[in-house]
């Protein structure tokens, strides 16, 4: 059977599920080819993957539905406010701002605001050296700091500490949060920054993935790593 009748049949078989295992998809290959060994089943599997007939969103997670990945673009002004950063700082950076979640969710946001993470053991230093700068910069605000003083600014860089394992995307010089990473930092920010400037995080959420490609395997590993994976499965699930 030609991988593309092969593809057409399954998706009738699992008719109406955005998600299918891989046990589920083997156990429907050994339905149609119930002679053949499982490391052949798996080389089957393997030759849909390959065809983009079949396209894996998590570990032992796939779909039918292509959806693109998120390539996360900054502006000029967050490039540029990167660059003379790394005049001051030569360590890693990762850097996120609120224009990114406008291109995910479709533009709640007015206010543009950049995140910055670094090592933790060295936002002092580098919080001294870009007070200078025209923008107002903020190291960890607290929620009384961030009520009374961050929220008035229409633009703001924010000084946080770098997570181990955070997953990350290179575009050229410029180190940025995956979706997964982007979508965890919002719900992490979300209450203190985010929502009192318009972010709606259920919207971000369901807008991300019907929108793009999002390994939830990755990004639920990295709600792990800062002990919240319960949490935001929970909100997964409300996802339609």
């Amino acid at each position: 059977m030609k991988n593309t009748n092969l593809a057409y049949d399954l998706r009738n078989h699992f008719s109406g599920k955005q998600e299918i295992t891989t046990k589920e998809i083997t156990d429907a290959l050994q339905e149609y080819f119930p002679d053949l060994s499982g490391s052949t089943i798996a080389w089957r599997l393997n030759q849909l993957k390959k065809d983009k007939l079949l396209y894996q969103i998590g570990r032992g997670l796939y779909t039918f539905d292509y959806k693109p990945e998120f390539a996360p673009e900054l502006s000029l002004k967050s490039k540029r406010l990167y660059n003379r950063v790394k005049t001051l700082y030569t360590g890693e950076i990762v850097v996120w701002d609120t224009l990114l979640l406008n291109e995910i969710a479709g533009g709640d946001i007015s206010k543009y605001w950049v995140f910055l993470a670094l090592n933790k053991d060295e936002l002092d230093a580098l919080f001294g050296e870009m007070l200078s700068f025209s923008r107002k910069v903020y190291l960890q605000p607290d929620k009384e700091t961030t009520a009374r003083y961050l929220i008035p600014q229409d633009e703001a860089i924010i000084l946080t500490a770098l997570i181990s394992e955070t997953p990350t995307e290179q575009s050229g010089d410029y180190v940025s949060p995956s979706i997964e990473g982007i979508l965890v930092n919002a719900w992490f920010e979300h209450e203190q920054y985010l929502q009192p400037i318009g972010l709606d995080i259920h919207k971000l959420y369901e807008q991300a993935f019907t929108k793009y490609n999002v390994n939830k395997s990755k990004m639920l590993r990295y709600a792990a790593r800062r002990d919240k994976r319960k949490e935001i499965n929970e909100l997964l699930k409300t996802i339609k």
